[in-house]
């Protein structure tokens, strides 16, 4: 049964540069797997699908494959959700099942077209470790993970992991520094997803907002007027993400004691679900809106608070972005793009070999450090566009931006905005963090000195900013 509902995934997909923002993406070739579930549906991961020009489904039991199209993708738990696009792909299949989380130790068969194989393959595992983990997908998501003994290569990602024929995990990644080490994405999180899109969009994750530390410590413990011999003290909270569930209602310096009934150990671990786990675990697949109940020691008293589960967009700075083309904004050559996950991604190693630490200062610690409460994002100028009229100006590279004619930039978007309305002026004056040499732009000549550039280096556009078709 499960040979029919396996599906080989063939994509086109385009590869944007992030050094050459301004120039068209390659197209790539990749392949993948998925299956088939109830609805006439194909689940696979985002990876698989993100940024494709085409996508062709292949079964191995049919001669033909068939055109298909992405009908819900979600970056953050790194799903997606296919349809073909005629309905005699279906012919003859019988939709797999979602299961329960496997037991540890149990059986697992992986299935899938590893190394872009064209024939099925399966191999056999168990069940090894069931944690909470980075998903590489979006780079900053922690999600519930199965991992298991069983090779998941390059291929399998999108395929399941069966016990009884039913899915009990979809393969989408594997552990570098571990041989024969995989992971699979576990039932929760599939029903999760699938739950979301039961209404016709994707709304994605909830946050609960508080950052902690553990009350391990028998003096902090006393300091806070928490039992010294318990292990049952709960986390300090240390800083809310403005916007999360908590924001409003968890304060700096609270005890969180209990959330949902279920009592925080000093390292934040509640018994749910069969064991020992982080309490956010337990709330990470919670529906917007529903309520969550903490009980919390504040200024040496107990409280008990209720709000809703919500989203926050605080962390959207910090994930890789699948959904546009690079942003830029070139004037007079000079290129500037904002500071986020995919330029960290690619420039990172650079700027370390370089002594570069503000850049990953600015970026690793913009949750920690509350640098997001005064800007949601951080422009720099990557690189000079050589022309004569900014020969001299390769101090300014490498930058990152302050202010556009005195006002402080706060994001990309801002600062395309505060550019486009800057070319009124008679100067465009650029500054830059930790810096106080200006970047002085003459509006006057600036059309004819962008023209020149954009066909001397056979640019179709100076600029581009998200939401706008490149």
């Amino acid at each position: 049964m499960a040979r029919r509902a396996v599906v080989r995934i063939d994509i086109s997909f385009f590869e944007y540069s992030y050094d050459t923002p301004y120039r068209a993406p390659a197209v790539r070739r990749a392949s993948g797997t998925g299956f088939i579930i109830a609805g006439k549906r194909i689940l696979t991961n985002a990876h698989v699908v993100s940024q494709s020009n085409t996508i062709r489904l292949h079964r191995p039991d049919q001669r033909q494959d068939y055109p298909a199209h992405i009908v819900f993708i979600a970056h953050d738990c790194d799903l997606a959700l296919l349809e073909a696009d005629d309905d005699a792909f279906y012919k003859d299949t019988q939709p797999l099942e979602i299961g329960v989380s496997p037991e540890l130790n149990s059986p697992v068969v992986v299935v899938g077209f590893p190394i872009g194989g064209d024939r099925v393959s399966i191999t056999r595992g168990v069940v090894s470790r069931k944690d909470m983990d980075t998903y590489a997908h979006s780079t900053v998501d922690s999600h519930a993970t199965i991992q298991v003994d069983a090779a998941i290569n390059p291929g399998n990602s999108g395929g399941p992991a069966l016990q009884n024929d039913k899915v009990i995990g979809v393969a989408f990644q594997s552990l570098t520094r571990g041989e024969n080490l995989g992971y699979l994405i576990p039932p929760e999180v599939i029903r999760k997803f699938l739950t979301d899109v039961s209404d016709g969009r994707y709304d994605g994750y909830i946050d609960f907002g508080t950052m902690d530390m553990t009350t391990k410590n028998p003096i902090l413990r006393s300091a806070l007027g928490l039992d010294a011999d318990s292990v049952d003290t709960g986390v300090l909270v240390y800083d809310v993400l403005q916007g999360s569930s908590a924001d409003g209602f968890i304060e700096r310096g609270d005890v969180l004691l209990q959330v949902n009934g279920k009592k925080l150990s000093f390292e934040g671990e509640v018994d749910w679900n069969g064991g020992l786990h982080p309490y956010i675990e337990m709330l990470d697949n919670l529906a917007s809106g529903t309520i969550i109940e903490v009980e919390l020691l504040r200024k040496g008293k107990k409280v008990t608070v209720k709000f809703p589960a919500r989203k926050s967009k605080v962390v959207d700075a910090l994930r890789i972005n699948y959904d546009t083309a690079p942003p830029y904004w070139i004037e007079a050559g000079h290129v500037f793009q904002p500071l986020d996950a995919n330029l960290m991604q690619q420039n990172s190693r650079n700027w370390a070999r370089e002594g570069r630490a503000d850049l990953t200062y600015y970026y690793n610690n913009f949750l920690s450090a509350g640098i997001y409460r005064s800007v949601d994002g951080f422009v720099m100028l990557t690189q000079r566009l050589a022309d004569p009229s900014n020969i001299y100006n390769d101090r300014f590279v490498s930058q990152v931006v302050e202010s556009v004619n005195g006002e402080k930039v706060k994001s990309f978007t801002h600062f395309s905005s505060l550019m486009a309305a800057a070319h009124k002026e008679p100067k465009i004056t650029i500054r830059f963090r930790d810096s106080a040499v200006p970047l002085v732009l003459e509006t006057a000549s600036l059309s004819q000195t962008n023209e020149r550039i954009r066909k001397a280096y056979g640019l179709t556009s100076l600029n581009f900013v998200p939401g706008e078709k490149k």
